[in-house]
């Protein structure tokens, strides 16, 4: 199990990063796909975080889900082919 420390005391710090079960994604995929339709182009991400509360760890913030959505959005990068040049 994961635990997640509040914000620290000082804004200079950053929070540990913690990585996303299998479940948040899943939560997410799924608060995405119920909400995002009827939101008319935005998404509402302190819905979408309230719907899963009892899967999302307790430290997970709106920006957390924005960025993991985007991440997951992404996919996995594609790998660029190097030209190979005959040579001499």
């Amino acid at each position: 199990m994961f635990f997640c420390s509040t914000y620290p005391a000082i804004p200079q710090l950053r929070r540990k990063k913690v990585p996303w079960t299998i479940e948040e994604e899943r939560m997410l995929r799924e608060g995405v796909s119920k909400f995002a339709s009827t939101a008319g182009g935005n998404v509402p991400w302190k819905e979408i975080l309230d719907f899963g509360a009892s899967v999302f760890l307790k430290c997970r913030t709106t920006v957390d889900l924005k960025d993991k959505w985007r991440n997951m959005c992404k996919g996995t990068p594609k790998r660029k082919k190097r030209s190979h040049t005959g040579g001499a």
